[in-house]
């Protein structure tokens, strides 16, 4: 029995009949909506081509019914997915030897979507994102997945990943390398649910400090386990970014008042590697950050096991001047400390320690391999970075046996921006 009515074939001429009656033949389970699709397709076809017989199409004749379907008003994506439907009504004509070759094989569709660049954004753009209402009001809608909208900017500007890469985060993902930090572990492997653009996607990215300043290991901490960001809902293509991005470009134009098309959530990306290179990071560093091919990279090894040390280096260099995000920062958070700005009042076994005059907490500075540590000395506790264990030990009982004299050194020095020197060994 037909599951299609011969009446709906009967204006089709007879050889485009058979090929479509030899693919319904192979999928007798299709649903009436794809039926009727598969069926329109190759209507449209006959149409075109003007009852040409099936036998005599050719690829021109494909590429030509392509191109109409395009300045028919369909899309080029629109027009690929119904070559696609004829390429299979066409392979199940030759299985039944209606055809002997496929019109359709090797087609390239022959128009090319306008050109449409994407930029990156200006500080004055980031300067109007990062005060719009998400980071001033406390606006973290459904829409935008809550707290995701919140952090994904963030994380975008600060370490060049693509949305949906930041988007399908864990908590198991946030690693710390020993002497170095943290990071994020950006992989597909492990995880079944997770996509990446391709193999070079797999990388390692440090934490910048000002996302540490901002709380983002207090947000990791706090979630425990699972996705960083679970508000974010999957879209019918298993995309995790799929509703956000969208969300988030209306929030750009109407509520951040951004309203130039080529800039978009990826621009965050482009506005990365451009500071990168003003930075004057390596380029092989900075395509082994962004999960870009380098030539110089691939011929050691894959972004994934690219060195720790040079990409925290990198990130340390990393800075976009002229946009200041104090308000995001925690309340015990410093404002970023450059190693230069730290006035050195004491060094001993590899550690050297001092304050910074911006400190609204006497929190005392701890130097480890340039890795700076705040521990605030009222409450003994570690308030920004990591100290390593076998450090750890000594720097705890030196401050210990210090905190009176840290203690008056940080309220003279605050007020006066001079902090005096403190032997080691006394």
């Amino acid at each position: 029995m037909r599951s299609t009515p011969l009446k709906s074939l009967s204006h089709i001429p007879s050889s485009y009949q058979t090929a479509y009656e030899c693919w319904q033949a192979e999928s007798a389970a299709a649903r009436s909506t794809t039926r009727d699709r598969y069926l329109n397709t190759i209507k449209s076809l006959a149409e075109f081509l003007k009852s040409k017989p099936v036998t005599e199409i050719c690829r021109k004749d494909i590429s030509d019914f392509a191109v109409h379907l395009i300045e028919t008003g369909n899309s080029p994506v629109t027009s690929k997915q119904k070559v696609g439907i004829l390429k299979t009504i066409f392979n199940s004509a030759i299985n039944k030897e209606l055809l002997e070759k496929n019109p359709t094989d090797y087609f390239k569709l022959p128009y090319k979507r306008p050109y449409k660049p994407r930029v990156g954004f200006t500080i004055d753009d980031l300067d109007a994102i990062f005060r719009s209402p998400i980071y001033t009001q406390g606006y973290l809608p459904l829409g935008g997945g809550r707290i995701a909208c919140f952090w994904l900017p963030l994380l975008a500007l600060f370490t060049g990943a693509r949305l949906e890469e930041l988007a399908q985060l864990r908590v198991s993902d946030i690693k710390i390398a020993k002497d170095l930090g943290h990071y994020l572990a950006i992989s597909d492997l492990g995880n079944p649910t997770a996509h990446l653009k391709n193999e070079h996607s797999r990388r390692n990215i440090p934490l910048h400090p000002v996302l540490i300043a901002c709380g983002f290991l207090r947000h990791v901490k706090e979630r425990q386990s699972g996705y960083l960001f679970p508000d974010l809902k999957l879209n019918p293509r298993g995309k995790r970014s799929g509703y956000f991005s969208n969300w988030f470009s209306v929030y750009l134009r109407k509520k951040v008042g951004i309203t130039d098309t080529r800039k978009v959530f990826h621009s965050f990306r482009h506005t990365f590697k451009d500071l990168c290179r003003t930075a004057g990071i390596e380029e092989a560093v900075h395509d082994a950050l962004t999960g870009h091919t380098s030539a110089a990279v691939s011929r050691q090894y894959g972004n994934d096991q690219f060195p720790l040390a040079p990409l925290f280096k990198a990130i340390e260099q990393f800075e976009v001047s002229g946009l200041d995000l104090s308000h995001l920062f925690e309340e015990d958070a410093p404002k970023l400390i450059k190693t230069q700005d730290i006035k050195i009042i004491s060094a001993f076994y590899g550690i050297a320690v001092g304050f910074t005059s911006n400190q609204k907490q006497p929190t005392l500075i701890a130097l480890v391999k340039d890795q700076a540590t705040g521990i605030n000395l009222q409450t003994n506790e570690i308030s920004f970075g990591e100290v390593p264990n076998a450090k750890a030990i000594l720097l705890n009982a030196w401050v210990e046996i210090h905190r009176e004299e840290l203690m008056m050194n940080w309220q003279t020095g605050s007020r006066s921006g001079e902090f005096f020197s403190i032997d080691p060994l006394r």
